[in-house]
């Protein structure tokens, strides 16, 4: 196993990279799980959704003389409900798609052949182009008092 940040091999019993310190992500089946979980969820939205539904008829057309608004009542109420178990359905749609690409992807990803990522150095923080001038007066004092090495002309020394 490598990995995923650094590009190192790391064994399979340990939780962290040796060389980088990322913890590893060890594969787990919770698709099945994701997949109950939003099963389990649309049957129970759609079971109390429609309990709720009837309990709420039987009050409302005891109480109210008139049934026309109660029956518009039930039919916003389904169409809300049934909106909702749309969305829920749409996502499990999703996560059996994610199934059945995921075992392609694993199997073309994870081969003998294997090269590890390699890990770009990163960039300079710093990036001043170069010295122009001194950057402060004691600076360019200390360099005006550096001592320069005169040559003379020999011509005026006796």
């Amino acid at each position: 196993m490598y990995c995923a940040r650094c590009g190192k091999q790391v064994d399979t019993s340990l939780n962290y990279c040796n060389s980088c310190g990322t913890q590893i992500k060890k594969e787990k089946d919770g698709g099945k799980s994701v997949l109950s979980s939003l099963l389990s969820a649309l049957i129970s939205v759609a079971v109390v959704g429609l309990m709720v539904l009837v309990g709420l008829m039987v009050i409302l057309l005891d109480k109210v003389p008139n049934p026309e608004p109660v029956f518009l009542f039930g039919i916003i109420y389904l169409a809300v409900l049934f909106g909702i178990c749309f969305m829920i359905m749409r996502q499990v749609s999703r996560v059996i798609g994610r199934q059945f690409d995921e075992p392609a992807t694993r199997q073309n990803t994870i081969t003998a052949d294997f090269v590890p990522p390699v890990q770009l150095p990163p960039q300079s923080t710093n990036p001043l182009e170069g010295f122009r001038e001194p950057g402060s007066v004691t600076d360019h004092t200390t360099r005006t008092l550096v001592e320069v090495p005169v040559r003379r002309d020999q011509s005026r020394d006796p």
